[in-house]
């Protein structure tokens, strides 16, 4: 089976993830399905996508997310293409993922779900 990779998540960093997820609620009646005091998920938002309020795991700008179906695959191909890997592999709920810097700088992860 091909590997395959499709950007399917954003994640939004916040300084503070309560006062973030009021703003989208407010501004744009978002819903949110919470994952411990510093996590959010949004939903309805076109998107899937999150807010991540832990000030020591956020990126520090928004985090396109690519789902693939081989994770170390991906990460032998971003390395190979010029990558850095800027968090190793680790496990979630939901899955596993690592993060990456692309050459132009940009900040990304790629994500596998769990069996």
């Amino acid at each position: 089976m091909a590997v395959t990779y499709q950007i399917d998540y954003l994640e939004f960093p916040s300084k503070d993830g309560l006062k973030t997820r009021r703003f989208f609620e407010e501004a744009f009646d978002w819903s949110f399905v919470s994952y411990g005091p510093t996590y959010h998920v949004i939903e309805a938002a076109g998107i899937d996508a999150g807010i991540d309020g832990d000030a020591g795991e956020a990126a520090g700008t928004p985090l396109p997310v690519v789902r693939t179906t081989d994770l170390e695959a991906a990460q032998r191909a971003v390395e190979f293409a010029g990558g850095v890997i800027t968090r190793p592999a680790f496990d979630f709920p939901g899955g596993r993922r690592f993060h990456f810097r692309e050459p132009g700088g940009c900040e990304m992860a790629v994500w596998v779900s769990a069996p």
